[in-house]
């Protein structure tokens, strides 16, 4: 009867090893592992489960044995088996948890690299600004003080001195806002897109002049989309159909839709289209479709109008109008920051 009571009390004690040590094991999973409540409950029953050993193995020692062999066993076959499942968990999220601080390094040092580029963009921008201001100064003062005595082709050559200034100055505009285009928490309170799209239209009111072309607005729901990156998406839109594809008297629509839960705004013209196999090119930096190579343009727009689009959730496309020409269509979520 003794040895079977060392047996049993031998028994009781390795169970109640296992538990506190599987116990141990799962705290330890909490942080690791991201679920937190389900580990938490889990070590909590084994801390139970061991305080109840170490009751029952206070009353063996004290001669009064209430266990029962079979039982214990069990027990601690159960604990044993649960004990070597968390083991086995582990490792798996030791792995789970190295690659997540691999992974958050990685966006750190990547993070720290955009915050670099955008300040050597920026201060590249400015610099070379600078010099092309100068000279845009001096071709300005050659046109008003010296252009009596110039033939056409000096004069000529100073015009195109003055385009090819002007595309540089557009160009690194363009440059400097797409290296700066980030993810800004989107706005408490949705914005009003029918009036960005008023004030878009009074910026580009001497290209409207030019052009000869008008624009109809449809409905445009609100959005929670900070006002600036909407501005800067309808901008180039808006002045891109107006320049590729507007004559004279033509009308170009913009409106927008409510569709699964994100909204879509469009803008269509209908001018010549773009062939299908640019339609997906298009969006890529400083490219220029065969309809746009022969008009002045820096072939940024449209990237800027992609990675707004995709920083909230989001996409941008176009297809062909009915009856001749191109829509534009801009995808995005629609949420709060709150």
């Amino acid at each position: 009867m003794d040895k079977m009571n060392g047996l049993l009390m031998l028994v009781m004690g390795l169970s109640l090893v296992l538990q506190f040590w599987a116990a141990a094991l799962a705290i330890r999973m909490i942080k690791p592992s991201g679920v937190y409540v389900a580990w938490v409950f889990l070590a909590c029953g084994f801390i139970i489960q061991g305080i109840r050993r170490v009751f029952s193995l206070v009353y063996a020692l004290d001669g009064h044995f209430q266990g029962d062999m079979t039982v214990e066993v069990l027990g601690l076959v159960i604990s044993l088996l649960m004990f070597c499942g968390i083991f086995k968990f582990r490792h798996l999220f030791d792995k789970i948890n190295t690659s997540r601080q691999s992974m958050l390094k990685i966006q750190s040092e990547m993070t720290a690299a955009n915050h670099e580029l955008k300040d050597f963009v920026g201060m590249a921008s400015h610099d070379l600004r600078i010099p092309l201001t100068v000279i845009n100064g001096y071709v300005e003062l050659l046109k008003d003080g010296y252009s009596k005595g110039m033939d056409v082709k000096a004069l000529k050559y100073l015009e195109r001195i003055d385009s090819e200034g002007s595309r540089m100055a557009r160009l690194l505009e363009d440059l400097l806002t797409l290296a700066t285009v980030g993810y800004v928490e989107r706005p408490e309170r949705p914005v009003d897109v029918s009036s960005v799209v008023d004030e878009v239209l009074v910026e580009l009111d001497g290209l409207l002049i030019a052009t000869g072309g008008t624009v109809l607005k449809r409905d445009l729901p609100a959005v929670h989309v900070p006002k600036t990156f909407l501005a800067e998406m309808f901008k180039n839109l808006i002045a891109n159909a107006l320049r590729y594809a507007c004559k004279e008297g033509a009308q170009i629509e913009v409106g927008g839709e409510t569709v699964g839960g994100k909204l879509r705004y469009y803008v269509c013209d209908h001018g010549q289209g773009i062939p299908e196999d640019e339609r997906d090119r298009i969006f890529d930096m400083f490219y220029r479709g065969t309809s746009g190579r022969a008009i002045g343009g820096t072939g940024i727009g449209l990237a800027i109008v992609q990675k707004v689009a995709q920083l909230y959730g989001g996409k941008v496309w176009v297809k062909e109008t009915p009856g001749g020409g191109s829509t534009f269509w801009i995808e995005v979520e629609d949420h709060s920051s709150v």
